[in-house]
């Protein structure tokens, strides 16, 4: 990694090691840097294991001054790793006062006589509690008859021991085991105050980022370091605390699971780490060129970061097209397993200002610059086959499926359905909704088509596949046919063909 805009005390300690820097952060290996170019540090790591004497030897160093191929290393001292402000995000318990706690180390930083002083006040009146306690007549009369002289404790002392020799101090006296025996209560609610840990794991959570974001506050320049951030927490405080961190450090280098964590960085700002068939790889997106290209980067807050996790996105045309597979998806039942079985996330071409087959490209090259893998679901519509439009498609997605020729995915949610079925639940939905029920006073054949007339004007996808469903008992053919290919076609080692056009169960020969 390399470090910039260092503290002058680490670039004096550092003299020698120090590199210059090209105006994008990188060092300048040309051997022609200006005189007057940003200086920076550069420091790696390596672990080696040495099966022959089970050894393990970890260094940190510097590569401009290393030769790894040579077995030579340059080590970076202690002294500078500790003059560089970093700030690592544990998840230990809050609220601790013991030696190895955040809070200790904070009230220890603050003040650190006035917090000595109380912890020393805080041993005096403990001793002198307990001696009285001892000192009670109840206790003492049975400790004295417990080290009598006629009994077998007789010979524990150099002297005969009695119940004023005894005290009860938690964990033998010592300070540090009477602060690990204090434990926070709260009082968040009439309940009164209860132990941590009884108030649940999200509140545990919030106090131990408190803590980590008061530690980042109060260390000048500090880089802040932090796994998993978000785990245990509800969506906006994790947004808030990934914010309120960026802000409060000169760096700040969290991973996390979450999208609220991720939400408070700019685009520019992720990195995105992905393993696809043992390969290792980071990805970043490519700052936008134009307006147009601008516009496409709503994808990013809107679909491509919850599906952060996913290893692929399949998107579809449009909002319709998400409706209705995401309704049939979450329908599935065993043994078949939903596209998030299969690590798939479904989203949608359409950012808010129509999406279409055209838009499929756009949106695929977008989702290739954050790692995913990208499958294409597109209708049957007999005009895509004429121009570029799929070839388009299949260059820039890494799989197509295509539903039947002539197939929009209104009629594909009807398939497998008889006239009396689809009237039924044309009378459950469309009323429900104040629309008329179109299947009145029309004859069987004409009943899918003035369905899907409405479902295509007026959506209630979702609402129909579900009334539908009643009715059949059965997800529609084709759907779940579409649904297996996107699920098969989006898994890294898929080596079959990239263009899966679905046959028409319906069709005769």
């Amino acid at each position: 990694m390399t470090l910039v805009g260092l503290p002058h005390a680490v670039e004096q300690e550092a003299d020698g090691a120090l590199e210059p820097l090209l105006s994008n952060g990188l060092v300048d290996v040309s051997g022609n840097a200006a005189p007057s170019a940003p200086l920076g540090l550069r420091l790696a790591y390596r672990v080696s294991y040495d099966a022959t004497t089970d050894e393990v030897e970890h260094r940190v160093y510097y590569p401009s001054l290393s030769d790894p191929a040579a077995d030579k290393y340059v080590r970076v001292p202690a002294a500078i790793r500790a003059l560089l402000p970093v700030v690592f995000l544990d998840p230990t318990r809050p609220l601790q006062l013991r030696p190895e706690g955040l809070l200790r180390q904070l009230v220890s930083d603050a003040d650190p006589v006035a917090a000595t002083a109380a912890f020393q006040a805080l041993e005096v009146d403990v001793v002198a509690a307990a001696t009285t306690l001892s000192a009670n007549p109840s206790i003492e009369g049975v400790l004295d008859a417990l080290v009598a002289d006629a009994g077998p404790a007789r010979r524990i002392g150099d002297a005969p021991v009695s119940a004023k020799d005894i005290r009860f101090l938690p964990d033998g006296g010592s300070l540090a085991g009477l602060l690990r025996a204090f434990q926070p209560a709260l009082r968040l609610d009439d309940a009164g105050s209860l132990p941590l840990e009884s108030h649940g794991s999200t509140t545990v959570a919030i106090l131990s980022a408190a803590e980590a974001l008061l530690l980042a506050a109060s260390t000048h320049g500090a880089i802040i370091v932090g796994d998993d951030v978000g785990e245990g927490l509800d969506g906006p405080t994790t947004e808030h605390l990934a914010n309120a961190l960026r802000g409060a450090a000169s760096q700040t280098w969290l991973t996390t699971r979450r999208a609220d964590g991720a939400r408070a960085f700019e685009t520019s700002e992720f990195v995105r780490l992905t393993r696809h068939t043992g390969q290792r790889l980071a990805h970043q997106v490519v700052p936008p060129a134009d307006r147009k290209e601008a516009g496409l980067h709503r994808h990013i807050q809107s679909q491509l970061l919850p599906a952060l996790t996913a290893t692929a996105v399949a998107v579809s045309e449009g909002r319709h097209d998400l409706s209705a597979l995401s309704a049939a998806d979450r329908r599935r039942s065993t043994p078949a397993l939903p596209l998030a079985a299969h690590g798939v996330r479904l989203i949608t071409a359409d950012s808010g200002s129509g999406g279409g087959t055209g838009q499929i490209p756009q949106v695929a090259k977008l989702a290739h610059q954050l790692g995913y893998r990208v499958v294409a679901m597109v209708d049957g519509d007999p005009a895509k086959t004429a121009g570029t439009v799929l070839s388009d498609i299949e260059a820039a997605c890494d799989a197509l499926v295509r539903l039947p020729d002539s197939m929009a995915i209104e009629r594909a949610i009807l398939t497998g359905a008889t006239a009396t079925q689809l009237r039924v639940a044309a009378s459950q939905v469309f009323p429900m909704y104040g629309l008329a029920d179109p299947t009145l006073g029309k004859s069987d054949p004409d009943v899918s088509n003035v369905v899907m007339k409405v479902l295509h004007s007026k959506g209630l996808h979702e609402q129909f596949l579900g009334a539908l469903l009643e009715e059949t008992g059965a997800l529609p053919p084709i759907v779940v046919a579409a649904l297996d290919a996107t699920a098969t076609c989006s898994q890294p080692s898929y080596s079959g063909a990239k263009r899966i056009d679905l046959a028409d169960p319906t069709a005769t020969v």
